[in-house]
């Protein structure tokens, strides 16, 4: 899957980034410069340009572990979400540069929007099965979590005692409404693991994002209709269409439309343009 350049202004002025990227005023020239003569002094120290990940994933450990997501690690550190899980894996060597962004990045002394508080499982669980019926697999969803792939398919088998911690059915909700309306093989699963993962789902019965309303997912008492009767996928998603057009024509921005109706604005972004492009 292809990705798009990351244009110079994504970086400030005195990153090498930006003068790699074609500027050339004084504090990115300096940069480059500074940063050209630290790997010719490692080089010629005998100490080289490469770390191993030991210290990098040992400080990426306590981020997680004072609530912070891989997501908020990786921003602060300015390097991407990928480059933090293979750290944290402990996969190949990175640039001395890198691991010294990432051990830069402060502990939060208190924990990041985490409340200690239970909610019923109930939501957590549906949701997370919901994704792995889109083909969305445990390791992929764990990952984006920022938490082990074991421990996603623990919620998914709806073990413990029916509760889970606030915080971990707030990340889940965040996203379950940034992966809904998202086809996992056009952003970055493999093809063969999305279908074992969909074939899977609905050899447990589990049911896709189509099945649930936002105000009735978290319902334990909701039981959503299947097969041939009224709330079947294919009527729900026409249902949702019907929507969105309704509130298109009245000129409704397309993230204010996602936000009413409980789905991804990528999502409905599409569709506006499916049925834009079809009018």
């Amino acid at each position: 899957m292809s990705r798009k350049a990351v244009p110079a202004e994504a970086f400030e002025h005195g990153d090498p980034k930006r003068y790699r990227r074609g500027c050339r005023c004084r504090l990115c020239v300096r940069a480059t410069t500074a940063e050209v003569r630290m790997r010719h002094y490692l080089r010629s120290t005998g100490r080289g340009t490469l770390r191993t990940t030991d210290r990098a994933a040992a400080h990426i450990d306590r981020l997680r572990a004072a609530g912070m997501q891989d997501i908020h690690i990786s921003e602060a550190a300015k390097t991407a979400s990928s480059v933090i899980y293979r750290i944290a894996r402990g996969q190949a060597r990175i640039h001395y540069a890198v691991e010294a962004r990432i051990l830069a990045v402060r502990v939060p002394q208190e924990p990041v929007g985490r409340n200690g508080s239970h909610v019923d499982a109930c939501g957590t669980r549906r949701r997370l099965r919901a994704l792995a019926a889109e083909g969305w697999p445990a390791a992929e969803l764990a990952r984006r979590l920022g938490r082990k792939k074991q421990y996603v398919i623990y919620l998914q088998a709806g073990r413990g005692d029916g509760t889970v911690r606030r915080w971990v059915a707030d990340d889940v909700h965040g996203l379950y409404g940034r992966l809904s309306g998202l086809k996992p093989e056009r952003e970055g699963v493999r093809p063969s693991l999305a279908r074992a993962g969909r074939d899977r789902a609905a050899s447990k019965g589990w049911l896709g994002v189509g099945y649930w309303d936002i105000d009735e997912i978290d319902d334990p008492a909701f039981v959503p209709a299947t097969g041939g009767e009224e709330r079947s996928r294919n009527e729900l998603a026409a249902h949702r269409r019907e929507e969105i057009t309704h509130l298109a024509a009245y000129s409704i921005p397309e993230h204010e439309i996602a936000e009413r109706l409980g789905m991804a604005p990528a999502y409905v972004h599409d569709l506006i343009r499916d049925m834009r492009s079809a009018a």
